[in-house]
C-alpha cells in the first residue's frame, strides 16, 4: 500500500511539475507578444508593442533578412525578380503576395494585407507617407555616410533589427555566425591552395549597347568584406568608399588594377566575352595572358544579406580550389 502511495504522490508531482513549465511557457509566450521592441531605423529609435507577425518586404534584401531568420514575409515586391536574381537555399513560399516593383510597389494591394509593419530601403522613402497610412513603415538608409564606410557592418545591423523586429534575434545572430563560419573555413580551403596571388576584382559584368562595362567593387562594399573574409584582398586601394559600393568602368579602367585575380559574374545569355574576344588592349591584360579569370556564375545577387554572402563564398571557393 505504501508503495502504490509513493507511485501516485511521484505521478502528482510530476504533473504538477509538467503543469507549471506549460504555465511559464505560455507566460514567456504572453510577454513575448506584448513585450515593447526597440529598433533602429533611419528616423532613429523606433518602438513597437510585440512581435511583428506580418511583415511586407518593399527591398529584396529585406526579404533575404526575413528567410534568414526564419520567416516568411506576407509580401514582396517582385517576387519573380527576387526568385530569378537571390540564389539563395531558402525560398519564398507560394503564399507570399507579389506587390509590384521595387521602384513602384501597389500600395492598394499592400492595403488590403493589412500587414503589422511595412520595410523598405531609402530610395522608397518617397512611397512612406501613402504606406504609413496601412502600417508602421521602417526605413533602412545604406546611403549615410556611417553606413558606406562599411557596407558590410551595415548589412548586419538591419539584419539584426530585422530579426529583433519579428522576434527571431537569436536566429538573426546564428545566421551571421553560420557565415563567418563558413568564410573561416573557406580561407582555410583557400590559403590550402595557394594561388598565384591572393590579389582580386571582383566585377558585376556586363554589356551596354554591345559595349563592356564593369562594375569593379570597392572595399567598402559587402562583396569586398566577404572576400577579404576568406583570405583574399582587394586590388581596388585608390577609391573612395563608393554609394553603391562600386564603380562603373570600361576595359581601360580595369587595366588600373590588372595584376590580380579576376573574379567575374555574368548573365548567361549576354555576349560580354564573346565581344571582347578580338579586343587587343582586353587580350593584353595580366589576368588575361596568365589565367586568372575566374567565373563565379551568373546567381550571385551582390546587394544581398547574409544568405547571399554564403553563396558567393561558395561560389569562390569552388572556383579557386580546384
Amino acid at each position: 500500500m505504501k508503495k502504490l502511495y509513493f507511485i501516485m504522490l511521484l505521478f502528482v508531482l510530476i504533473l504538477a511539475g509538467c503543469m507549471q513549465k506549460e504555465e511559464e511557457s505560455n507566460s514567456g509566450e504572453e510577454n513575448n507578444s506584448n513585450q515593447t521592441i526597440v529598433i533602429e531605423d533611419a528616423s532613429g529609435e523606433r518602438s513597437f508593442e510585440g512581435v511583428q507577425e506580418k511583415v511586407v518586404a518593399l527591398e529584396w534584401s529585406v526579404a533575404e533578412e526575413l528567410l534568414a531568420v526564419g520567416v516568411q514575409p506576407a509580401a514582396v515586391a517582385d517576387v519573380e525578380g527576387f526568385n530569378k536574381w537571390v540564389t539563395i537555399d531558402a525560398k519564398l513560399d507560394d503564399s507570399v503576395v507579389d506587390i509590384g516593383l521595387r521602384t513602384e510597389p501597389n500600395i492598394e494591394e499592400i492595403a488590403k494585407l493589412e500587414p503589422d509593419v511595412i520595410i523598405g530601403m531609402e530610395y522608397q522613402e518617397q512611397f512612406k507617407a501613402d504606406l504609413e497610412k496601412i502600417a508602421p513603415v521602417v526605413i533602412f538608409d545604406s546611403s549615410t555616410e556611417e553606413a558606406q564606410k562599411d557596407l558590410y557592418a551595415y548589412m548586419l545591423h538591419t539584419l539584426k533589427q530585422t530579426g529583433k523586429l519579428v522576434g527571431k534575434e537569436q536566429e538573426a545572430d546564428e545566421a551571421v555566425a553560420h557565415l563567418e563560419e563558413k568564410m573561416a573555413e573557406a580561407k582555410e580551403n583557400i590559403s590550402a591552395a595557394q594561388l598565384k596571388t591572393n590579389e582580386f576584382v571582383f566585377t558585376q559584368a556586363y554589356s551596354a549597347n554591345q559595349a563592356p562595362t564593369f562594375r569593379l567593387f570597392t572595399e567598402n562594399s559587402t562583396v569586398s568584406h566577404t572576400l577579404e573574409g576568406i583570405g583574399l584582398t582587394n586590388k581596388i586601394q585608390d577609391q573612395d568608399p563608393q554609394p553603391s559600393g562600386f564603380i562603373t568602368t570600361n576595359v581601360e579602367g580595369v587595366s588600373k588594377y590588372e595584376e590580380a585575380i579576376f573574379l567575374h559574374t555574368v548573365q548567361k545569355d549576354d555576349p560580354l566575352f564573346n565581344n571582347l574576344e578580338g579586343n587587343k588592349a582586353w587580350n593584353s591584360l595580366y589576368f588575361v595572358e596568365n589565367d586568372l579569370m575566374y567565373d563565379v556564375g551568373a546567381g550571385v545577387w551582390t546587394f544581398g544579406s547574409v544568405l547571399s554572402m554564403e553563396t558567393l563564398v561558395d561560389h569562390v571557393e569552388e572556383t579557386l580550389v580546384k
